[in-house]
């Protein structure tokens, strides 16, 4: 409270002790190019006067606002602060530019968002990779947005500003084809973001599936892996909406590289789990492992066809379809996603258990009816003996599969 009253200060001040000869965004700009960083914040900031004195803003106020607030993020202003008083000063000047109608200065507030961060991180690499004139590790700005506008024009899209997660997301997905495309030359779709989820094989030598959720599988024209030498074509082979099971088959399983789950013959509430899976894989490019508990052997109004887990981290997009295995190595059920804020309200009043951790996720005995009602031969096992964390996901690696979906 203390830091936010003197950032008030700050501002009464500059509006009576700043000289109001204007001085403009360029000039400031030259000044920061030159590494006279004091000149280049003073400037930056005699620039916003005549916005913070009157309220009347221009395009080149809240320019001069983004360095303000970059140069605060990079520290090479006011050292004499903490890391995080810098970090809360420049979210203040972003926040007053975007309130006063800058659409540059949202969408730059958006990307220090915690569950952009990552997804914000890879959209500015794939920007440098494609030769966009931006540096590749540097803290978002003018040029990371002017060269989004830029490739959305280049590639005949629809130009907008990312503002939330979904936006960055398909703008991270549209870049990782335009990088496909220079890089193979293949007819990539680049108006269409792709989706990814996670899915395991299934089965016995003789016949092998891949079990994933149906919400990701549904409405694929095409659904392939890249975890293999060849890309892995694979098609719908059964569907279950309801449940949100879907079985997936494909020619070209011939070999034994090819590596079946086993599943559980039961349950157990507040056991511990882990998750396996290849979420975002755009962005990420690796499996992720995580760990939990089963918070529950039914979701709310008694629906025994899903599980509560609370997994340790987010769960990120793409972690669909997710093994969820016990101490034991084998499958509990399968990661379905994150419940409404609605629901989540509901069940942290009932499991006293975060809101923000819970997922749901679809019981193995789900799993077995639907494999079962479509006679397909499965490994199952008892609970036996406890396995090494690091071997349960050394097999996991061995099963699971990373699907994409166009």
């Amino acid at each position: 409270m203390k830091f936010f009253i003197k950032l008030i200060s700050f501002f009464l001040i500059l509006f009576c002790s700043l000289n109001l000869q204007a001085v403009d965004f360029d000039a400031a700009k030259k000044n920061l190019e030159k590494k006279d960083y004091v000149a280049a914040y003073d400037n930056f900031n005699k620039c916003t006067a005549n916005c913070l004195k009157t309220g009347n803003c221009s395009n080149e106020h809240f320019m001069c606002m983004l360095e303000i607030g970059r140069m605060l993020e990079q520290g090479l202003a006011e050292k004499d602060l903490t890391n995080e008083q810098r970090l809360n000063k420049a979210k203040f000047w972003y926040k007053y530019c975007a309130d006063k109608g800058s659409e540059i200065c949202k969408q730059k507030s958006s990307t220090l968002e915690i569950e952009n961060l990552l997804i914000v991180k890879s959209v500015q690499e794939k920007l440098f990779d494609l030769g966009y004139p931006i540096k590749r590790d540097d803290i978002p700005g003018i040029e990371t947005f002017a060269a989004i506008k830029e490739f959305q024009k280049k590639e005949d899209l629809s130009i907008k500003k990312p503002n939330n997660f979904e936006e960055w997301l398909e703008l991270n997905d549209l870049l990782a084809n335009a990088i496909a495309n220079k890089n193979s030359d293949k007819n990539i779709e680049i108006g269409k973001s792709s989706k990814y989820g996670t899915g395991i094989w299934v089965g016995k030598k003789e016949k092998l599936y891949v079990l994933t959720a149906a919400h990701f599988a549904n409405n694929c024209k095409k659904i392939r892996s890249n975890k293999y030498k060849d890309n892995l074509s694979l098609r719908i082979y059964e569907i279950d909406e309801k449940d949100d099971l879907a079985l997936l088959e494909s020619d070209e399983v011939t070999d034994n590289k090819f590596r079946p789950a086993i599943l559980t013959s039961k349950i157990i509430e507040d056991e511990k789990i882990y998750i396996f899976g290849y979420p975002r894989q755009t962005i990420l490019n690796k499996h992720e492992r995580n760990e939990g508990v089963i918070k529950s052997l039914k979701s709310r109004k008694n629906d025994r066809r899903k599980i509560i887990i609370q997994p340790i981290n987010e769960l990120y997009p793409g972690s669909s379809g997710s093994p969820v295995i016990n101490e034991y190595g084998l499958i509990v059920g399968t990661v379905y996603g994150k419940d409404s804020l609605k629901k989540r309200i509901l069940d942290l009043l009932r499991y006293s258990a975060s809101s923000k951790g819970l997922y749901l996720a679809t019981s193995i005995h789900t799993i077995k009816s639907f494999l079962d009602e479509h006679n397909i031969d499965y490994l199952s096992s008892e609970n036996i003996k406890k396995i090494d964390s690091e071997q349960i996901l050394i097999d996991a690696s061995k099963y699971t599969i990373p699907l994409k979906c166009d």
